[in-house]
């Protein structure tokens, strides 16, 4: 019985040590990417990501802003949806995820022309950078 516990011990201080080599690795590798502490998956600037429309999932083109909760949409698609909730005499809801905003009218929308901007500006950045 003592000679099983000896061996449990051994797998257990083994395995601990291996797993503290394995982080200390990729903590290294981090740190040399300049990633530490951030997951590779989730390298997405922020201001990229407010260029996706909730709805498509695709860069906007032509976004456009609810004035009530403030959330911007590709205009073909939020139009789309609007119509085809009121064609079956439902509120439309805000796509976006956790908005409480439930009645979404055309009227509530307007043109985010600076988003426009920005996004082209963003495209034209990345189009002159070489790949």
């Amino acid at each position: 019985m003592s000679n099983f516990r000896g061996i449990q011990c051994f797998q257990d201080n083994y395995l601990k040590r291996y797993e503290e080599k394995k982080m200390d690795g990729l903590q290294a590798d981090r740190e040399v990417e300049g990633t530490e502490g951030v997951d590779e998956d989730m390298i997405v600037t922020q201001s990229q990501t407010n260029f996706i429309c909730p709805i498509t999932q695709l860069e906007m083109k032509k976004p456009v802003k609810n004035k009530v909760c403030g959330h911007t949409y590709e205009e073909e698609a939020i139009v789309r949806m609007i119509e085809s909730k009121h064609k079956r005499k439902k509120k439309a809801c805000c796509p976006k995820i956790g908005c409480s905003h439930t009645n979404i009218r055309m009227s509530d929308l307007i043109q985010d022309e600076a988003l426009r901007r920005a996004i082209e500006s963003h495209n034209k950045k990345k189009h002159r950078q070489p790949e």
